[in-house]
């Protein structure tokens, strides 16, 4: 889809709903867009003189179904077309959205153009999503009453996956914005005690602070952690995955394979629910720790 020409000033910018106008023509350019898009941390001005194009936003995995769905409806467009996929925030976290599609008709009934609204669906998604994974993981997992049991849960859920056996949960400290490892599995006594902190200057804290998983070799790795005892931890697939929360960096997720050279990628999709679970269950430990005036231990 092309840039737009021009923004609408009737658009709903006050509501929930970010609304996109396509002028029917070749490419279906964007003629107008609503300045409420600025809650996905994008603006109007991206979109209609930058060079930032819709499906840009889409998630990779999410790309072909979501062509799929537009092309199906332009060629038969019945009703209309809503579907589900994730976008891009500018922090770089992804957020589900559903999409209500319908056709605008001039008053001679010829199609105008396509009006799409675009509402964030990510906790319900999230909470449909958590289901779905307890009702795979049997009756016997069930998501944590009370606060201490979160993190062990988060651990056992994520060291489920097929390929994932090494786990590490670091969260922010709010003092000195570091890293505190707070729980973990499968990890050797030497690293716990060279890693049960890391600082906010060091290069793991930095990489994790851009926003975006990274996924490697534990051998292209462990040089970041500098410390060349760790070469022997018998790790391979690799992720550094970071957690936010509202657009707050608030902790990080590594994970490990002892088997896979390589994480695969359904267990990617699970890792990035996974993810956003791990920033809400923060945020909520987070409040009960300000409440009590606690602060986090190390592992």
């Amino acid at each position: 889809m092309m840039k737009g020409i021009a923004n609408s000033p009737d658009l709903p910018d006050n509501m929930l709903e970010v609304v996109f106008v396509w002028r029917f023509e070749d490419g279906w350019s964007l003629e107008s867009v609503s300045d409420n898009v600025s809650i996905f941390g994008h603006e109007v001005e991206d979109f209609l003189i930058g060079d930032l194009f819709y499906e840009d936003l889409i998630h990779p995995a999410d790309l072909a179904n979501f062509r799929k769905k537009l092309r199906e409806y332009s060629d038969n467009s019945e009703g209309d077309l809503i579907q589900e996929y994730r976008i891009l925030m500018l922090d770089g976290d992804y957020r589900w959205v559903r999409e209500n599609t319908h056709i605008i008709y001039d008053k001679d009934g010829c199609i105008q153009g396509l009006r799409t609204t675009i509402v964030d669906i990510n906790d319900e998604k999230q909470h449909d999503d958590f289901m779905s994974i307890q009702d795979e993981l049997g009756s016997d997992f069930n998501w944590p009453v009370y606060l201490e049991e979160s993190t062990n849960i988060l651990i056992e859920l994520t060291t489920r996956l097929e390929a994932i056996d090494i786990c590490a949960l670091y969260v922010v400290d709010e003092v000195n914005k570091g890293l505190v490892l707070v729980n973990h599995k499968g990890l050797s006594t030497n690293f716990v005690n060279s890693f049960s902190y890391l600082d906010v200057n060091s290069i793991p804290v930095e990489i994790a602070k851009k926003g975006f998983p990274i996924y490697m070799h534990y051998s292209e790795i462990y040089p970041l952690l500098t410390d060349s005892s760790m070469e022997e931890e018998g790790l391979q697939g690799t992720a550094i995955i970071p957690i936010y929360h509202k657009h707050h960096f608030v902790g990080v997720l590594i994970v490990s394979s002892s088997s896979e050279f390589i994480i695969p990628e359904g267990d990617r999709d699970d890792l990035d629910l996974i993810k956003s679970l791990a920033g809400l269950m923060i945020s909520t430990i987070e409040m009960a720790i300000m409440s009590d005036d606690m602060r986090y231990g190390v592992a």
